[in-house]
Formats: structure tokens, sequence, C-alpha cells
């Protein structure tokens, strides 16, 4: 019996032994072909900057594949921040730094070449995306119109994106579509901000309920807007008046209508100043151009005559005012005191002066204003007006002049910034 047992405990023992040797055999033939992939592969041993500049020299897809070739790669282009490509490639470009599950960058950003010229898009603070093209000079603008749905439905099957602040710049004929189709991605979009598209004549923007913020700066082309946005808290619009329409936007607290360009189309329309100024009567904050108020009205425009018969026109909740004008002389002054008269909670009025801004045709003050202020306001002393502030091209016979007209409304002192 001991006899067996020796003869099996030996046998276990030239087994082990045996696989112990195949172990060593199998690893030492790893190590040697490690040891040649590492002599052979030189570029993977190079530094991961080196890498992404490499990279920054092939086609987009390439850049992307490489994360095939082994565990060194696969993401090193994830940390490159140029690309080349086609203009087809963009959106890819895009979606792909939009990866709620990418961890390598806290504000990643990537620079885009493509033909006709370039894209930086750069995320930050991971809800605020910021997408600047660059078009080359030899390619020419075309007007465009632009219809925009914002905060669509996603699919289960898709990944929405947590991006709630959405900056376009530049975006032009034939990147619109590309923009269009990275919205649609963004279900949670609160606000939107769009600048310098050249060529960009109309926009029709629809917008869900977390839609909060339209901020449209230096269109220069553009002389159509129409908003549909309910939920709608803040509205900028800076460079040329258009014609402008807001669906029914009772949220509506802060608007700025710097139109220091002057009117986006002819003929000008009344119909159109008038429906603007309606919107935007309930809000608390308000920044406007004071020619909008120089315009002769003809109280036979339906309008007008709603506004004239009714006398419900009152910036009753406004309760700070930037008046924005090009000059202070006598008859701006004027215009000003009449709009001031239909402010009765007014608690703040900030002026900034400034020649550069457009200047009303007509003469002196709109007589329609006057007259409708000083029959429907309803005090002529503004009891909560506690700050006067101007700032701009003004010399001191104009602070005086302007402070001897606002004691007919006001008794508070003006504060001259320089």
């Amino acid at each position: 019996m001991g006899k067996k047992l020796r003869k099996k405990k030996k046998k276990n023992r030239n087994k082990k032994q045996k696989q112990h040797k195949e172990i060593n055999a199998i690893s030492k033939q790893i190590e040697n072909l490690v040891l040649e992939e590492k002599n052979d592969d030189f570029i993977s041993r190079l530094r991961d900057d080196i890498l992404c500049l490499i990279l920054s020299l092939v086609p987009f897809r390439c850049a992307v594949q490489t994360s095939l070739l082994s565990t060194r790669w696969r993401y090193v282009w994830r940390k490159a921040i140029e690309f080349q490509g086609t203009v087809e490639d963009v959106p890819r470009v895009i979606t792909l730094l939009l990866d709620p599950f990418d961890k390598l960058s806290s504000d990643p950003k990537i620079r885009f070449h493509f033909r006709q010229g370039s894209i930086l898009a750069t995320i930050k603070d991971k809800e605020e995306l910021h997408l600047n093209f660059c078009i080359g000079e030899q390619v020419t603008f075309s007007l465009f119109d632009w219809s925009v749905e914002l905060n669509p439905q996603i699919s289960i099957c898709e990944l929405a994106s947590c991006i709630k602040v959405l900056h376009l710049k530049s975006v032009n004929k034939m990147t619109r579509e590309i923009v269009s189709s990275v919205i649609s991605k963004l279900q949670f979009l609160e606000s939107l901000k769009i600048s310098e598209c050249k060529g960009l004549q109309s926009l029709f923007i629809e917008a869900g309920s977390r839609f909060q913020s339209l901020i449209i700066l230096d269109c220069l082309q553009l002389n159509e807007i129409y908003v549909f946005a309910y939920n709608l808290q803040k509205l900028v619009l800076q460079g040329q008046l258009p014609w402008f329409w807001l669906k029914y936007s009772p949220h509506l607290e802060n608007a700025i209508l710097d139109f220091r360009n002057g009117p986006g189309y002819n003929p000008f329309a009344c119909e159109n100043l008038l429906s603007l100024l309606l919107a935007v009567k309930n809000v608390k904050t308000l920044t406007i151009s004071g020619w909008l108020f120089k315009v002769p009205i003809s109280k036979w425009l339906s309008s007008a005559g709603a506004i004239w018969e009714r006398k419900d026109f009152l910036f009753n909740n406004l309760k700070e005012l930037c008046w924005i004008d090009s000059s202070m002389e006598d008859q701006s002054i004027a215009t000003l005191i009449s709009i001031l008269k239909i402010c009765p909670s007014l608690e703040k009025l900030f002026i900034n002066v400034d020649p550069t801004n457009y200047c009303s045709p007509s003469k002196g003050e709109s007589s329609s204003w006057k007259e409708y202020s000083n029959r429907v306001a309803n005090t002529t002393i503004l009891d909560h007006l506690n700050v006067v502030k101007v700032k701009g091209s003004l010399d001191q016979d104009d602070i005086i002049l302007l402070a001897e007209r606002l004691v007919e409304v006001a008794s508070v002192e003006v504060i001259h910034v320089k």
C-alpha cells in the first residue's frame, strides 16, 4: 500500500514539474513577442502629445480607427484637439465630444478642419457647448432661412446630451443642417445664443418647456424672426430691427432690444414695432433703443388703435430701464420723459448715449407717445425711482438739461458715469 502511494506522489510531482516547465516556456515566448513588438513599434513608445500631433495630420476616421490597434492606442485619439476630414464628418466629431462617458478631460475641445473651413467645438462645465465656425475666404456666402426645433423628444434607444447652454457663431448655409442635427440631440437645452451668422435672413424657432433664454447678436442680414417659446424668460436682440413675432410668452422678464443698426427691412412697418413692444410690456428689466419711440405711428393702424383706445399699454412691472440713444438733446429727452410716465414702478434708470447708434430720420419725438403718456399716466411722479446714471458722449449742458427735465417725473440726482 505504501509503495503504491509513493508511486502516485512521484507521478503527481513529475506532472507538476512538466506543467511548470510548459508555463515557463509560454511565458518566455510571450516576453520575446512583447520585446520584439517594442523593438519594432517605436511609434507607440512616443509621448501622447507627439502621437496627437501625428493624428492631426490624418483623416478623422483614420484617427478614430487607431483605437483598435492596441491598448496603448485605445484613448490616444481622444486626447487630440486637432483633426482633419470632410464637412460631413462634423456631426460625428461633435457627437464624440458630447460623450458623457468620456472622463479624459473636464473641458474638452476639438478643432476640426474641412476643405471649406474649420470648427472649434468646446464644452465648458459639462453643460455648455460652443460651436465656432470659421469659413474660408474663398467661400461666398448665400442667403438662407433656418428652422430650429429645440428640446426634441429623444427615443429611449438614443442617448440624450446633458448640454443646457449652446453658443453658435458664424453658422452659414453650408453648416446649417449640420448644426440642426446636433441640436436634435440636446433635449435639455435651456439657453441658445446665435451670433455673426452671415447670410441668415430668417429664423424660425420652436422650443419646448425647458427653453428659457434666446440671444441673437449681430446677424446683419437677419430681417425675420419667429419664436414659439412659452417659458421664455430672457430675450436679447442686438443689431438691426427685424420683423419679429413672439408667440405668447407670459414668463418673459428680461428683454434687451438693442437695435443700434436701425431697421432691417424696408419699408418700415409700424405694426411690427408695436407688436414687439406689446410682447415685452410685462418685463421687469428692459434695455431698448430710444429711436423706436421716435417713429411716427399712424393711429389708423389696428395695433395702434388698440393701444390708444384701450389705454392699457403700460410698463407696469418694469423695475430697471436702460435707454440707448444717439444724443441727449431736448427732443430725445422729451421722448424719454414720455416713456417714463408709463413706467409707474420704475426703480433704476440707466442712459447710454452713443452717437454711432442709429438715429431715426423723423424730426423730434413722436407726438403719438407724448399724447398717449399724458393721457394714461396714473401719476406724474415716479416715487420708486432712486437711481439715474448716464454714460457716454454728453457735455455739461446736456447733463443740466436732462436733470431739469427729469424733475417733471422724479426727485432724484443724475449721476454722470464717465
